[in-house]
């Protein structure tokens, strides 16, 4: 499916000019700031409605909250313990819709719940909880928990902890992967009638009188300043929103954002023999190991953090209490020597006046009003950002959201469709010259119905080669990623569109080289910019994604 049908045969950067140029030219119902899901959301619900829609973001589409989840569409188990039921039934509500409308991305998986305590204490506890959270809504998709023994528990998992085990529960939750959500997000608004302009920062509000109508933008690969014309602006910045100095301030914040750094650890997934996600109870939290191709993503931390806010990355002290968490649950000796990479985000909270802790602060997202012509939008969870971008352009059209009812509820997300079909289309590509299975399912994974179209680039561009031998990611994805999906840069690409940066131990320094040169085809790199763009990726990849000391 084509998103960008108007400007398919431009270079990028001409296609990135041309909306930049009509990004300054016309006004706006809205103008989004900040290219998260949440943003993505809101462009996709407002253009879906009707409304000349704009969004722009200072770096890539999800570069900072968004690409740094737990990989998780849940409902959230431990919310129960805090009593947030509601919370949970919305959340376990978006978490089928999504199963519906991206089943690409978005993919049941079974989770095992080791118990550990006091037998009939221990069980009852948790078994009530689960039976709670099936009632809610989990059991629609995926079916009711199980009870297990703890030797069946031991032939799933046979390196769970024994000393203690009372048995375990396996049940059903959703995973995904986010930067490529939120991207899949955004294109489905461009193909609704949105506009999107990465590398293109908001520096200050546009003001005519007591009314925001607008905001000044500097253009981050020129350095120009803009003025981009809108009825309403909405800040969907997130942690962004946090600082004193953030260019939509009012000086009258209508609440407080506190920002919560969350660190996962990467780890080859045969090191630690389990068939199923695996959900690790700690002191005070959940902590989860989620599957991905070839690894686990496991954490995660819940710490505030009172840092910059861009690229955060996980510290040594976090590392260390995921090992602690996972050796506490498996007697598999993990260490650092067995991760091959981190990664740090952080969850804009919203938080009241004094709060010191991250733990019981609202998880609930907030909508406001905080001056004529600004509303702001932050909180929440991944797995609700539909409703977050919803209620956020419903208080945009105030009066006249009732007359325009938001449709995203059954809006598929491009590459969608059913799981059957993406089965079969799956089993016709794994039969293509120089495809075998495992590359044909990750291409379907990752790009839907849109894979025979990256095939078919690969094929005309010569590029139907894996990108690194351990890795069933082709070379075409990069060429797709900079034609198709906005990238402009090799941690574009690397982090967000592949997530090679995080799962390859070298920070993929050995792709690198080869993912420039097929940018800068396309970008117009000489070979002295794609050796600058190497090094340049390289610095912060390693400070972003390695292993802290």
């Amino acid at each position: 499916m084509a998103d960008l049908p108007r400007s398919a045969s431009r270079p990028p950067l001409a296609r990135r000019g041309a909306d930049l140029e009509r990004l300054t030219r016309e006004t706006w119902d809205v103008l989004i700031v900040g290219g998260g899901i949440v943003g993505c959301g809101a462009l996709l619900d407002a253009a879906n409605r009707g409304l000349r829609a704009a969004l722009i973001e200072q770096g890539d589409i999800a570069v900072g909250t968004s690409s740094r989840s737990s990989r998780l569409i849940h409902g959230g188990l431990r919310y129960l313990e805090q009593g947030r039921v509601g919370l949970v039934r919305e959340a376990l509500g978006e978490r089928a819709r999504l199963l519906d409308l991206a089943p690409h991305l978005v993919r049941l998986e079974r989770f095992l719940f080791p118990l550990y305590g006091r037998p009939v204490v221990t069980r009852a506890f948790f078994a009530s909880g689960l039976a709670l959270y099936d009632a809610l809504g989990s059991a629609r998709h995926g079916g009711r928990h199980l009870h297990l023994s703890a030797g069946a528990a031991l032939e799933l998992a046979p390196d769970l902890r024994r000393d203690g085990l009372q048995g375990a529960m396996l049940y059903a939750d959703a995973m995904e992967d986010d930067a490529r959500f939120a991207l899949a997000v955004l294109r489905t608004a461009l193909r609704e009638g949105g506009l999107a302009v990465t590398r293109a920062r908001a520096v200050r509000a546009l003001r005519y009188g007591d009314r925001v109508a607008g905001v000044t933008v500097r253009d981050e690969i020129t350095g120009a300043e803009l003025d981009v014309r809108a009825a309403t602006v909405l800040d969907a910045t997130g942690v962004w929103g946090s600082r004193p100095d953030r260019p939509l301030g009012s000086g009258r914040a209508a609440f407080n954002v506190l920002p919560s750094r969350g660190s996962h650890i990467v780890v080859p997934r045969d090191r630690i023999p389990v068939p199923v996600g695996v959900t690790i109870r700690v002191p005070g939290k959940t902590a989860f190991m989620v599957p991905w191709p070839r690894h686990w993503v496991i954490g995660t931390t819940d710490e505030p953090f009172s840092g910059p806010v861009e690229r955060p990355a996980a510290s040594g002290a976090e590392v260390d209490r995921i090992l602690a968490a996972v050796n506490g649950a498996f007697e598999v000796g993990l260490g650092r020597d067995d991760i091959v990479g981190t990664y740090a985000g952080l969850r804009p909270l919203i938080a009241p006046s004094g709060t010191t802790t991250t733990v019981p602060v609202s998880r609930e997202h907030r909508v406001a009003v905080e001056d004529r012509g600004l509303v702001r939008v932050s909180g929440g969870k991944y797995t609700t950002y539909r409703l977050m971008a919803r209620d956020a352009i419903d208080v945009v059209l105030g009066d006249d959201a009732g007359e325009r009812p938001s449709g995203t509820a059954e809006l598929t997300i491009v590459g969608a469709a059913p799981r059957a079909e993406l089965d079969a289309l799956t089993a016709s590509l794994a039969r293509e010259p120089g495809l075998d299975p495992e590359t044909a399912r990750s291409l379907v994974d990752r790009h839907g119905v849109e894979a025979p179209e990256v095939l078919a680039l690969g094929r005309e561009r010569g590029l139907v080669r894996r990108l690194v031998p351990e890795h069933p990611i082709l070379e075409a994805e990069v060429a797709w990623a900079v034609e198709r999906e906005l990238a402009l840069a090799l941690d574009d690409v690397l982090a967000r569109r592949t997530r090679l940066a995080m799962t390859l131990r070298d920070r993929a320094e050995g792709a690198a080289p080869r993912v420039a040169a097929i940018a800068g085809d396309l970008l117009g790199w000489d070979p002295a910019r794609q050796a600058a763009e190497v090094a340049g990726y390289l610095q912060g990849a390693r400070r972003e994604f390695a292993v802290p000391a």
